[in-house]
């Protein structure tokens, strides 16, 4: 269509006339050329969207399949292949003490978020038995006025009843005002009764408010003990270097590591699997956590007051308050993937 047709269209149409059966045929088959152009654009950018992450998983694959070529020249030296089963078990011992660290964060998670919330539901019974108590209170001052108002207008009735005569006329025309302003009192009596009792039922029908997550303070004091707990079992392996030697395996490949001759190798084994044994079967020691965690909530220092996770200065012990200069600060070295236990 030109643009003399279109604007002859456009004429038509602001004229009031329809346009032809054509015109209209037209202007479909234009919307729909324009809405099928989307559909193959986006179509397009899906496809270069899925060869761009076909590469990338080709370039991942390529790299694995070298990985493992040299791992198998590597393993095929006989003097490398007990270097080899020490270093994949030292990876075992800080694989074990990771998952401990994770199970004893998420547990912890959970208690605390048990204790925060039944708190947090007697408050709510308190606050409402308070409120109920006080309205309690202002239903009986209440309910008292009502029947006080109600007896003394069925009292004042039953004198008006009782003035006969027209000597009465005068004292019959104040009481009958008096019987008058008392009722608008009784029925203002009645409706401040039924707005307590209402109020009561609503207050009664409450539901407890949404537990919407640990608090601030809660998530602090649970990564302080998370960051106690590692502490805890870095002691535990740090026997002749063994949790240092476990670190240094998740920083360096395995034909950059050396651990000495086979003897060595077997030693070191035997120790390693001694640790893995130690972390899966033996609980938490809970005294060693809380005492760490009492020593880190005296030191724990915070870059901003919505933080969660201390400085990695402030946890660091110092050697007067008892450590051994082999301590380490499993915050700054990351010890046991810490940062994907810690509460945010």
């Amino acid at each position: 269509m030109s643009l003399r047709d279109s604007l002859h269209s456009l004429i038509q149409r602001l004229a009031g006339r329809r346009p032809a059966a054509e015109d209209e045929r037209l202007i479909a088959l234009f919307r729909n050329r324009a809405e099928l152009k989307k559909e193959l654009q986006a179509l397009d950018d899906e496809r270069h969207r899925l060869l761009d992450r076909l590469k990338l998983q080709e370039g991942a694959t390529m790299r694995v399949e070298e990985q493992l070529a040299t791992l198998e020249r590597y393993l095929g030296v006989p003097e490398e292949g007990m270097k080899c089963l020490a270093y994949f078990q030292l990876r075992a011992v800080w694989r074990a003490a990771s998952r401990r660290l994770e199970q004893f964060s998420a547990e912890l998670a959970r208690q605390q978020k048990d204790r925060e919330r039944k708190q947090q539901l007697a408050d709510f019974e308190h606050g409402r038995r308070q409120r109920l108590g006080d309205l309690d209170r202002e239903l009986v001052e209440a309910n008292v006025l009502a029947d006080q108002l109600q007896a003394e207008q069925q009292i004042a009735r039953q004198k008006l009843a009782q003035l006969n005569g027209f000597w009465n006329y005068f004292r019959r025309r104040a009481l009958a005002e008096a019987i008058e302003a008392r009722g608008l009192r009784v029925e203002a009596a009645l409706k401040v009764l039924a707005d307590l009792n209402g109020a009561r039922q609503a207050i009664v029908a409450e539901p407890p408010p949404v537990f919407e997550g640990l608090s601030l303070e809660g998530r602090r004091v649970a990564n302080l003990a998370v960051l106690a707990c590692a502490e805890s079992l870095a002691a535990r392996i740090a026997d002749g270097g063994l949790g240092e030697l476990a670190r240094q395996s998740t920083m360096r490949r395995v034909y950059e590591t050396s651990y000495g001759g086979r003897d060595e190798c077997v030693a070191l084994m035997q120790r390693t699997a001694h640790a893995i044994a130690d972390l899966e079967q033996r609980p938490e020691d809970l005294a060693d956590v809380k005492s760490r965690t009492d020593r880190l909530r005296r030191s724990a220092c915070y870059r901003g007051e919505q933080d969660v996770i201390p400085t990695q200065d402030s946890v660091q012990q110092s050697l007067a308050g008892g450590a051994s200069a082999g301590t380490p600060n499993v915050l700054l070295d990351e010890y046991f993937e810490i940062y994907s236990a810690l509460l945010r």
